[in-house]
């Protein structure tokens, strides 16, 4: 039997992807300096000026006052590092904006940790403008360990029924949910609860992203495998992808589009996936456009400019939706 070199590997995933073209929109436009990594997103209130952030190293800033630029550098929200005493405290992951109008302030949930580990650190920082040089660190959340039933990364703060709600985890046993008394706490005597997890391999799902529409709480999360592109690419079919499920209670009972539970089934209905020159998009997020409505952004690899995370670059697609069911 011939072994697949690593080159045929890429380009019987590409070709695979090129297959599915009609499916999937392409990313809408971005101009400017349109690299990202796991982004999140924030509009600020006060001008509307867009803002992105990026794990690269720390967490970096890109503005606009467009979403589809051009886009800018505009330095790092803790450059520094973190305070939180962890390894790993000056390499920033997965930033995750919410904005509590009631301080008028905004809120950066980040995770501390390094690769390969679940002995991990969400913590806060919080700003009045989201511009460099305005965040104050809070610290840690709260800690998962290196044989625990949960990775405390990939944060994402969602109100669920009233109920401020924290969605993490990555890999292992999944999604997880944990109530807040508000951006800076938990609920007296939180616990962790799992809302999806997938059996098979490695157990490759993470960034949980949860939102509200029309009597349904969606959970978006990225599927398969985030990274090693060109020194150990996946079999076609296995990066990256984004998925989702959905719940009218929103702290469980998600199922995909066929029924099939998302936490003992391995549910999870494909809302976008490589084709063309998008390759693994993944690490997303969603906001509500003033414009365009739910709008779905990501991270993904262009074959044509390179498959390296230094590479990666920023996608996003306005949400069409039929029968309560997201596409893009």
């Amino acid at each position: 039997m011939k072994i697949p070199t690593v080159p045929s590997l890429l380009a019987t995933a590409l070709a695979a992807a090129s297959l599915v073209d009609a499916q999937y929109a392409d990313p809408g436009e971005c101009t400017g300096d349109c690299w990202a990594h796991d982004p999140g997103f924030q509009v600020r209130q006060s001008d509307g000026r867009y803002f992105r952030f990026s794990t690269g190293g720390g967490i970096h800033i890109h503005s606009s006052d467009s979403l589809t630029g051009p886009w800018e550098a505009a330095g790092e929200v803790l450059p520094g590092g973190s305070e939180v005493q962890h390894e790993g405290n000056d390499n920033l992951w997965a930033p995750d904006l919410h904005y509590d109008s009631e301080a008028d302030t905004y809120y950066l949930y980040y995770s501390v940790s390094t690769l390969g580990s679940r002995d991990s650190v969400i913590g806060i920082a919080s700003s009045s403008t989201l511009e460099t040089g305005s965040w104050t660190d809070h610290g840690g959340l709260f800690r998962s360990e290196a044989d625990g039933n949960f990775n405390a990364i990939d944060a994402n703060f969602a109100t669920i029924g009233g109920q401020p709600i924290l969605t993490f985890g990555s890999y292992w046993n999944g999604i997880h949910q944990v109530p807040l008394s508000g951006p800076l706490d938990l609920a007296s005597g939180a616990q962790a609860r799992n809302i999806a997890y997938n059996s098979t391999g490695n157990h490759a799902i993470e960034a949980g992203y949860v939102i509200y529409r029309r009597g349904w709480y969606y959970l978006f999360f990225s599927s398969g495998r985030a990274g090693e592109y060109t020194a150990n690419p996946p079999a076609p079919g296995e990066e990256y992808r984004i998925v989702v499920c959905r719940s009218s209670e929103g702290r469980g009972g998600f199922v995909d589009r066929e029924g099939r539970s998302c936490l003992t089934e391995n549910g999870g209905t494909t809302v976008l996936a490589s084709h063309g020159n998008v390759y693994g998009p993944g690490g997303q997020g969603l906001f509500e456009d003033r414009t365009r409505g739910w709008v779905l952004y990501y991270h993904y690899a262009n074959p044509t400019i390179g498959l390296e995370t230094s590479d990666y670059q920023f996608g996003w697609n306005a949400l069409q939706w039929s029968d309560g069911w997201p596409s893009v």
